[in-house]
Order: structure tokens, then sequence, then C-alpha cells
């Protein structure tokens, strides 16, 4: 067994249970059984936990400890992550004293495809107990975040079958605002066609083929009203986010994510529009990551469809 960092050296049987680029990580029984236990203490929590319990017994879901070390590590190292699921954590991580001011600051959960495992980090900030009310909160946040991402990629059909009206609507909107769409009988179809290409091409298929995308966008062209220019300079500055998300370099969507806000603003917004709510999370992914755009929308409520595709897991 590896030598554990002070920090780590917690009296409870720590163990190295995986690793993270080439990073350990380390668990207990303690641990697992205590994070079994936090799902008991929200709503939101108790809807996943029996799918949840199975899923750690069996070493899908992984919860670890962390602590400042390995989160700063982990975010230098997303750029080197194949599968997308470190590069889905956009929002910045703080270590601090009082995590019931940020909760979702102090879980960091990502499903990595790859491997098929969830993995579940939580800072050392948060008791073993995991007495926290916010926390226990967050937790089951991030969690059926994941497990969302989890359903889509091992039933994209079923996935895009249950989940067709919200992802229609959401992109719909979306595509309206910054191609300005007319009114057409047609569009639903056409907005379907582009999305599921994304789905099962880009994000489940690995494809980046540019080319391709920018394709599935012309078909947007007859519906919009900008001059034909204005059209083309959207689907040129869209393609250049979706290079950057699809080469998994967060460190240069960071520094250039402020030139393509009118892009990404308007994913914000949408979620207000199709669904009442705006998550709280980071958006871009869903530019070409259709599976985002369901999590949001488990993050905001857990409807009757949400539920069945957790406990489904």
């Amino acid at each position: 067994m590896n030598k554990i960092h002070e920090l780590f050296a917690l009296p409870i049987g720590m163990e190295e249970v995986a690793s993270v680029s080439g990073f350990p990580l380390y668990s207990s029984k303690t641990i697992r059984e205590k994070f079994n236990e936090s799902l008991q203490k929200s709503r939101r929590g108790k809807v996943i936990s029996k799918s949840v319990y199975m899923m750690v017994a069996t070493g899908k879901i992984i919860p670890c400890y962390a602590e400042s070390g390995i989160l700063s590590y982990l975010k230098k190292r997303i750029a080197d992550d194949t599968s997308g699921g470190l590069m889905r954590v956009i929002r910045k991580i703080f270590l601090g004293k009082k995590p019931e001011e940020n909760p979702l600051d102090y879980v960091l959960a990502f499903y990595d495809f790859n491997i098929n495992k969830i993995i579940v980090l939580i800072s050392n900030h948060i008791s073993e107990k995991f007495s926290m009310t916010a926390s226990d909160l967050a937790i089951a946040i991030s969690l059926s975040h994941e497990m969302m991402h989890m359903y889509a990629h091992q039933n994209p059909q079923k996935f895009l079958s249950i989940f067709q009206d919200e992802l229609t609507d959401y992109y719909k909107t979306y595509f309206t605002d910054i191609f300005k769409l007319k009114k057409n009988k047609e569009l639903d179809s056409v907005v379907e066609s582009i999305y599921k290409y994304f789905f099962l091409k880009c994000e489940i298929g690995g494809s980046s083929a540019l080319a391709a995308i920018v394709n599935q966008l012309n078909k947007l062209k007859e519906y919009s009203s900008l001059e034909e220019d204005e059209f083309k300079n959207v689907i040129h500055e869209y393609s250049k986010v979706v290079k950057l998300l699809l080469s998994n370099d967060m460190k240069k969507f960071i520094v250039l994510a402020d030139q393509y806000q009118h892009l990404i603003n308007p994913l914000y917004h949408t979620y207000k529009e199709a669904f009442g709510k705006i998550p709280v999370k980071g958006c871009a992914q869903e530019m070409i990551f259709p599976s985002e755009v369901i999590c949001g929308y488990s993050d905001t409520k857990i409807d009757s469809k949400i539920k069945t595709a957790l406990q489904s897991l």
C-alpha cells in the first residue's frame, strides 16, 4: 500500500481503491458506510439510495476522501482526461472551513465512461460522519448528476427516447436564440436529428469531425432570419467552441471563454425558458454533449422520468 499523506491519515483503515491519471485514491469501509448513510439525509438522496448502495458494493461508485493536493492535481490534469468526466468540472473548487456556505465546492463527482465508474471525492473539511445537511445534499446532487451521465452512456437509445421532449425543447430554444430561427412545424424533427447526431456520434462515438458537425448545424440555415454571412459566422464560432470542448483543453477553454459568451450565456437562459430553473453549474458542454442537458435538468428537479432512469442503474 502506498504511504498516505498526513492529511489523509485518519484512523479509519484507509486503503488505495482506485487511481485517476495515476493519482491514487483512498477509501475505507467506514467511508463507504457513512457515504451510504448520508443519502438518507436528503430527499434526493433517498430516491437514489437503493441503486447507490448496490453500485458502491460492486465498485461502480467509489467514494473517496479528497484534500487540496488531489483537487489541485485533478484541475491541472483535466486536459489529459479522455473520458470527458473531469472536463465537466468547470466550476472552481474552493477549500475552506465552512462547507455549508458553498457545499457543491466540497464534493467533486465524475463519471469516467472508460472504466464505467463514478468517482466521488469528498473534502476532508466535511466530517467523516457527513453530519452537515448541506453537505449531504451536495453529495446527492453531484452523484445524481453523474449517474444520469452513466445512464445515458449505458442506455443511449432509451435515453433519447425517454428524454426526447426535454432535449427537443432545450435545443430548439437554444438554436432559436443563437441562429434567430423562425417558427416552422418541421423544426422539431430537424433539431432532433442534430442533437441525436451530437449524442450518438460525438458524445458516445467520440467523433470530433468538425466538418460533419458544421453540416448538421447547416440544416438550420433555411429556418434562420440571419443574413448568410451572419449565419456562417455563428457556425464558425460555434465550431471553435466545440473544438475546444472535444479536445478537452480546459485551460485554453477558460482563457478563451469570454470571447464566446454570446454563445455560452444563452445555454443558461435556455434552462430557465425550457425547464423553469437554471442549475447551479457551469454551462458549455451542452453545445455538443446532450446528456449534460438532462444532467443539468436533473440538478433542478427529480421528476418521474429522472427517477425511473436513476433507479434503473
